[in-house]
């Protein structure tokens, strides 16, 4: 759903242009938009010859040209924008905003372009990042001290929400994100051509609240005339969480094919980056980033799902299929054949490239399983986190024997901690005990200290919902009714995030509104008769949570389900979140 509407996007900006050659000027997030939703291929197909961005003032002049310009309005485009048209590169300009614009910003363009180059302006409301059909993400605002801290270049150059850090970050860096969350949210709304929202929050988040009076004001206050209003139309209803809900979810070990990649190598924008020194797998030169998109790899779209066992199975029957088609291609015995081979030489080229990538991924995943030893280590995650029948020291032993083992990385010794103090936390004494093991064996303080610094972010006083209450517990049930479905496999995919439990109560109206209220400004709608239903995480998303969703997307064909987030987490951005929360607050 999402890709076709981004996808129409562009085509509209490219045609309103008219015809001939055409160069695209992009700002920072646009061309990450356009990356996500069009190959340089398709690009091309457009009429489109160059795509450059607009900040970039050593760009040639090319009068002869059309600029179509695909903006953020914002100040940082405007300015780029309006030195353009004082001094232009290109004959015509035609300018596409992803959402509303000033109308100073209107008065500024029509000052600097002096020799009307500028032919029309349309705002198109795609201010967001397609990830998938039902997933989006934005960026976060990054603020001084965040990044770093191992992984690939994909991971650990990752953008951390202020969301985390709060609230020890800067007010105004809370308040720059919440205007950024409530824009986007608020042009998906628009994209998708609904009435004024439904909104519900979660209470005990300030953040949750603070994004929900935002949306409210922006869509019943400010923008009246843009959303829909006909009579008979059921309110969209948009689900404001906070990670704080569910910090158990990052920091899980993960098992299926989307998810395990961004877990240990990283995706950012659908992209993989296999060209760092970290990476020991044999990588062809045109594969040191490679794209995983259910839109453009038909493969990937069928086993992005997948378990780590059925993936290997998955993966091999890939590689036969090539191998068939190959011996086939290598067959030529008449002209006939020589023709044949010759048209189907692209797409066997492109299968060729696709087998090579699925096949070098899972060869470094197999290695960094293999290496980090997480399968036993996993197992005890999801145990921790699953059975809650258990008591702290029936995990102790197991749990000290992982972090005192050399082959177990830092990262892992100390997500691992983290799971437990969460799980256990009213046990003061025993959460000390394990910091104390966690530095004895070699990990640093400051490493060790996020143990208390998630409690600090996401403890039982931050959170609507008890993930660990005995007869309560959500995870606990979700455990027992997936075990014993698959045998084990399912030991390590056990799991079931918390939005699952939060929309399978909405749905049956037992949502409790005094831990989920409506805004009190809006219409309350029952969510058994939405058409759509859009939940964004304060914080960021995970690949586990987009996984639930796409499944409830396929068991409801009236149902238009979209997940968004100020990126997607794994642990080790989860856990650079909570260093740079740790040095804030120091």
């Amino acid at each position: 759903m999402l890709p076709e509407l981004a996808k129409d996007y562009v085509r509209k900006m490219v045609i309103r242009a008219g015809s001939g050659a055409k160069v695209m000027l992009v700002d920072a997030e646009t061309k990450q938009y356009l990356s996500t939703v069009y190959s340089q291929s398709e690009v091309l197909k457009q009429e489109v010859f160059l795509v450059e961005t607009i900040e970039n003032e050593q760009v040639d002049k090319l009068l002869h040209m059309k600029a179509v310009c695909f903006l953020r309005p914002s100040y940082s485009s405007l300015r780029a924008l309006c030195r353009h048209l004082r001094d232009p590169k290109f004959g015509e300009y035609h300018l596409f905003y992803t959402n509303t614009v000033r109308d100073s910003y209107l008065q500024d363009i029509a000052q600097a372009d002096e020799q009307e180059l500028v032919k029309q302006i349309h705002e198109y409301y795609a201010d967001y990042m397609v990830l998938d059909s039902h997933l989006f993400s934005i960026p976060s605002g990054s603020f001084e001290g965040v990044g770093g801290g191992g992984g690939s270049a994909s991971s650990s150059s990752a953008e951390v929400s202020s969301f985390l850090c709060a609230p020890y970050t800067d007010r105004q860096n809370i308040l720059s994100d919440v205007d950024r969350a409530v824009e986007a949210i608020a042009a998906l709304l628009l994209s998708l051509k609904v009435r004024k929202p439904s909104i519900r929050y979660q209470r005990s988040s300030d953040v949750a609240f603070q994004i929900s009076e935002s949306l409210y004001r922006l869509t019943y206050c400010q923008g009246d005339g843009l959303f829909a209003t006909e009579r008979g139309s059921i309110e969209p209803l948009v689900l404001i969480l906070d990670r704080t809900s569910d910090p158990v979810t990052p920091l899980l070990t993960q098992w299926t094919y989307q998810a395990m990649v961004h877990d240990l190598l990283g995706i950012r924008n659908n992209r993989v980056d296999l060209g760092g020194k970290d990476v020991m797998t044999k990588v062809p030169n045109d594969q040191k980033q490679v794209v995983l998109s259910s839109e453009q790899d038909d493969f990937f779209k069928k086993a992005m799902y997948n378990n780590y066992g059925d993936l290997g199975i998955e993966i091999k029957n890939l590689v036969d299929g090539f191998q068939e088609a190959s011996k086939m291609n290598h067959n030529i015995q008449s002209i006939e054949d020589m023709q044949r081979f010759v048209e189907n030489y692209p797409e066997f080229r492109a299968k060729q490239g696709n087998v090579s990538k699925h096949v070098t991924l899972m060869t470094e995943l197999s290695r960094l399983v293999e290496e980090g030893m997480l399968m036993n280590a996993s197992e005890l995650e999801q145990e921790i986190a699953c059975n809650t029948s258990m008591k702290s020291s029936t995990f102790w032993n197991e749990v000290v024997d992982v972090i005192k083992d050399h082959k177990v990385k830092d990262d892992h010794k100390v997500k691992l901690a983290m799971l437990f103090a969460i799980r256990f936390e009213k046990e003061g004494e025993t959460i000390s005990r394990l910091i104390s093991e966690l530095i004895d064996s070699g990990v640093p303080i400051k490493k060790a200290n996020l143990v208390r610094q998630v409690l600090d972010y996401g403890g039982q006083g931050k959170r609507d919902d008890d993930l660990f209450g005995g007869n309560k517990s959500f995870f606990s049930r979700a455990s027992t009714a997936v075990k014993g479905l698959k045998g084990v496999d399912n030991v390590y995919t056990q799991h079931q995030p918390l939005i699952s439990n939060i929309t399978e109560q909405m749905f049956k109206g037992k949502l409790k509104e005094q831990d989920y209220p409506f805004h009190s400004q809006v219409p309350h709608v029952d969510a058994k008769h939405v058409n759509e239903l859009i939940i964004f995480i304060a914080g960021g998303v995970t690949y586990e949570e987009s996984r639930f969703i796409a499944n409830l997307q396929q068991q409801s064909a009236s149902l238009k389900v979209f997940l968004g987030g100020n990126g997607v987490l794994n642990y080790k951005t989860f856990m650079q979140a909570m260093a740079t929360r740790h040095r804030l607050s120091s």
